[in-house]
Order: C-alpha cells, then sequence, then structure tokens
C-alpha cells in the first residue's frame, strides 16, 4: 500500500490514536498508584517518553519487520481494538445509552470502521482532521469546574516509595499506548519534510500537556477517598458543572470522545490493513469484512465475561513488548547485519 503523508498528518495521527484510546481511563490507575504524586510520576515518564521517540526517530531506517514480526503486531492492535470498543461500550452504557444493547454501539463502530477502510488510504488518514476544532472544546467545558478545585488536595507530595514509582511509571505509559505506530508511519512521510528535534519536542509538550492538565484537575477535584467510586472522574467532573447553554456538559463529552474513539479504531484497523494488503491483493476485501466480524464478536465476549481487567494488564505488557522491546532488538539486529555488509 502506497501513500504519503505530511509531518503534521503524521503527528495528528500518532496524537489521536494516543490519546483517543484511554484519555478517559488511564488516570485512575495512575492516581491510585502514585497518590498525589501522579502528577510528578508523569512528567517523568514524559521524559522518558521523549527519550523513545527520539531514538525511533534517529534508528528508525533499521526498523524493518519480517513477516512474522507484522503479525505480531497486527495481533498487539486487534486485542487493542477489541479491548477498546468493549470499553467503549461500557462507558457508553453507564453515561449515555444504559438501555441499548451492546451490539447495537459495537455494531455501529465496527460499521463505520469497514467503510473507513475500504476508502481510499487518503482519505483515511486525513479523518483526524475533524477533531481538531473539538479538543479546545473539551478544555474549555473543564475549566467551568474551576471554582470547585481544592489545590490542598496536592499535599502531600513527595512521599512516593520506589515500588510505588514503579507502578506509577507502569500506569502512566499506559498513556502512550500505541507509540510504536510512529516507526510504521515514520517510512509514509514526504521526504521533503524532515523531523527533527524541535518537532519532538513540540509533539510531546502537546500530549503532555494535554494529560497532565486532566491528571492535575482531577486530583484537585476529588479527594483519593473519593475517586475509589468515581468511575470515570473525568466525566463526572463535566456532568456536575450546570451551563444554561447545554443541559449535560457530559453528555456532549461523550459524543465527541465517541467520533474520537472511532477515529482511532479506524487508524488501527488501517494499519493491520496494511500488513494485509501486502500478503495477499486479491482477497484483501474478503479478509476486511472476516477482520472486522472479529471485531464484532470479541468485544461482546469481553463484556459478557467481564475480562476487561485482564485484556488491560495484557495491552499494559504487551505495550512494553512491542513499544521498546521488539524494536530494541529489531533495531540492534539490523544495524548490526548492516554493519557486517559494508565489512564484507
Amino acid at each position: 500500500m502506497k501513500f504519503f503523508i505530511s509531518k503534521n498528518q503524521f503527528f495528528l495521527g500518532l496524537f489521536i490514536v494516543q490519546t483517543g484510546s484511554v484519555f478517559i481511563s488511564f488516570q485512575t490507575p495512575l492516581i491510585e498508584a502514585a497518590s498525589q504524586d501522579a502528577w510528578i510520576v508523569f512528567i517523568a515518564c514524559c521524559v522518558l517518553q521523549f527519550i523513545q521517540l527520539y531514538l525511533y526517530e534517529k534508528y528508525h531506517l533499521y526498523f524493518k519487520v519480517n513477516r512474522f514480526l507484522q503479525g505480531l503486531y497486527s495481533t498487539y492492535w486487534l486485542l487493542l481494538v477489541v479491548t477498546f470498543l468493549a470499553y467503549i461500550q461500557k462507558s457508553l452504557s453507564v453515561w449515555a445509552f444504559p438501555l441499548t444493547p451492546p451490539s447495537v454501539i459495537i455494531g455501529a463502530v465496527v460499521l463505520i470502521s469497514f467503510y473507513a477502510n475500504i476508502s481510499r488510504p487518503e482519505s483515511t488518514v486525513n479523518l483526524g482532521v475533524l477533531l481538531l476544532p473539538l479538543f479546545p472544546l473539551i478544555f474549555i467545558f473543564l475549566s467551568l469546574g474551576t471554582p470547585d478545585l481544592v489545590w490542598t488536595n496536592l499535599f502531600p507530595m513527595g512521599n512516593i516509595t520506589l515500588q510505588e514509582w514503579g507502578t506509577g511509571l507502569k500506569e502512566a505509559k499506559f498513556a502512550f499506548i500505541g507509540t510504536e505506530l510512529y516507526l510504521f508511519y515514520r517510512a509514509f512521510i514526504l521526504k521533503s519534510e524532515k523531523i527533527n528535534v524541535k518537532s519532538l519536542i513540540k509533539f510531546m509538550v502537546t500530549i503532555s500537556a494535554f494529560y497532565f492538565i486532566t491528571i492535575v484537575f482531577i486530583l484537585m477535584f476529588f479527594s483519593l477517598e473519593e475517586l475509589k467510586i468515581v468511575p470515570e472522574p473525568l466525566v463526572y467532573i463535566l456532568k456536575s458543572q450546570e451551563v444554561t447553554f447545554i443541559e449535560r456538559l457530559d453528555l456532549f463529552f461523550i459524543f465527541i470522545w465517541m467520533a474520537w474513539s472511532i477515529i482511532t479504531v479506524v487508524y488501527l484497523i488501517f494499519t493491520i490493513s496494511m500488513f494485509m494488503k501486502k500478503a495477499i491483493t486479491k482477497t484483501m476485501t474478503i479478509k476486511k469484512v472476516i477482520l472486522h466480524v472479529l471485531l464484532f464478536v470479541l468485544p461482546l465476549l469481553i463484556i459478557a465475561q467481564e475480562w476487561f481487567r485482564i485484556t488491560r494488564d495484557l495491552l499494559i505488557y504487551g505495550h512494553f513488548l512491542f513499544s521498546m522491546i521488539i524494536p530494541f532488538f529489531v533495531i540492534v539486529s539490523n544495524r548490526w547485519r548492516g554493519k557486517n555488509a559494508e565489512k564484507a
């Protein structure tokens, strides 16, 4: 599959995938792990994430995966999408559509994904542009809860143990799930556009600030005891605000988040489809149909068996495996082979 994207499209797609899948779900586990120091742990995680992206950019030319690794990555992304679809349905059943059967919600998302993935690649890649006007609205609405913030909830600070640092960093890293897509889409960027350290800093500052604001806001709005009984604190903050022009801000946000989530699903399935097209071109449509049937059935299985915790843990450890361990060995191996070839 041959297509080209600009640097802005590249970073926008990466931003949407990393935020769309976990934007309202990663804060609570992080705060449970690191308490009031969650924001400090997150800043440390952002520094590590920047180093990871810098190494990606420096050695991306050595990242070349074979058919076996392509299959492994596709399986991992499929697990990510399936888990995310199950979580979408769970959240919507609580906040927006309590009486709607899960099959209807998941079926609608899967149909949209199928339609987008049989369209032209350029059309799929440009879907993220639709979300740009909506992102500022989230923080405008969130700012309405500023009078209810208690800044003393951030104290005491600095009491975190070494074990809590480790657990906190693991939960904070979940906010950047999908980082490995950098290595796969880097090859599609127009050769006339260069990515330098400044570009990486801009991207990291943007996505870090996006998450950081929500963490601090939740810490100041709720006590640690209250967070134990609030499922999605970010949505609850919006629900508690009363404005004259919108009856329920949380519903408005849920619809934005749903569009955001659908585009995330489309991007991930599009990435899996790229490997499928390389493998067999003639049966591409049939394979996409089978893929989307799995997307419909597997989330319903997770919901029925309540495997949310299990699949989330698999994704966390899978993230370390597919975004750090495998790229490290692939890059080192290919670089070593390249040097030996030059000597020969």
